[in-house]
């Protein structure tokens, strides 16, 4: 019996003990709440000690002004900056442009500069040209041709005619003679009665006045006629073989006519011209 009531006892402490600690447990809840509505900080002249309590508005208050950053502000800043840097290029910009308009202008007026010199000398050329007498480049019709000039080495060769259209060729007191009465191709003989000269010993000539002149005589493209002629000239065809007049270092000669050639174009002068044949 006594175990029992001892029993009963601790029972009874154990039940007593559970309801003392639910009892603590809400009380330490109701100090929680209260300290929830009085919130403590620091002022700027206490120390750790000392804090003045504040309520629910001012927290808010403190969070808005201390907290919060100010948005105005930090926009305020971009937008000038940004207006500097465009304010910067358009600077920049317009600096360029300046400097590339100026110098379109130097090169402009150095231009016009050029072109006012070359206009004035063009000016005093053709005053100059319009002074200038012509020269004659066509041969008297009436006039027999007495004396040609090699336009190769300028070596002179008189000629002998009773026809305005056929020569012959004086080679120290004798004529340039064509096959027939040569062995070879070309050789000199003494000059035939002129009643009774036979072909070999006579030369037509044609004037050449232009490249147009070639085209016709050599049936060739105009690409190919010799940019460095002179004209006007002669040249001067066997009556024998169409082969044409031809001088060089050697000495004379006939050889198929090429009317680009200088050793086949000749000068013409109605004046007579004693020579010899170097």
């Amino acid at each position: 019996m006594v175990i029992n009531y001892i029993y009963l006892i601790l029972i009874l402490i154990l039940i007593t003990s559970i309801y003392y600690f639910i009892y603590l447990s809400y009380e330490y809840r109701g100090m929680e709440i209260d300290n929830s509505n009085n919130l403590d900080i620091l002022s700027d002249t206490d120390n750790d000690d000392n804090r003045l309590p504040l309520n629910n508005a001012q927290i808010e208050n403190f969070d808005l002004q201390v907290n919060v950053p100010n948005i105005n502000s930090i926009n305020n800043n971009f937008n000038t900056q940004l207006r500097n840097n465009v304010a910067l290029q358009q600077q920049y910009l317009n600096t360029a442009y300046n400097n590339k308009i100026a110098t379109d202008n130097k090169d402009y007026n150095n231009i016009n500069n050029k072109l006012s010199i070359n206009a004035s000398s063009s000016n005093t050329l053709l005053k100059k040209h319009q002074t200038f007498e012509p020269i004659p480049k066509s041969f008297p019709i009436d006039k027999l041709i007495n004396t040609i000039k090699s336009n190769y080495n300028s070596q002179y060769l008189s000629l002998i005619t009773n026809d305005i259209n056929k020569y012959g060729v004086l080679i120290n007191d004798k004529c340039f003679t064509v096959n027939g009465l040569c062995k070879d191709e070309f050789c000199t003989t003494k000059c035939q009665n002129s009643l009774y000269t036979s072909d070999s010993q006579k030369f037509y000539t044609d004037r050449i006045t232009s490249s147009d002149d070639i085209i016709r005589l050599m049936k060739i493209p105009k690409d190919n006629i010799n940019s460095k002629n002179v004209y006007p000239f002669n040249i001067f065809r066997s009556k024998v073989n169409d082969k044409c007049l031809s001088i060089n270092n050697v000495g004379l000669g006939i050889e198929d006519c090429n009317l680009n050639s200088l050793q086949q174009q000749w000068s013409i002068s109605p004046n007579e011209n004693i020579c010899i044949l170097k």
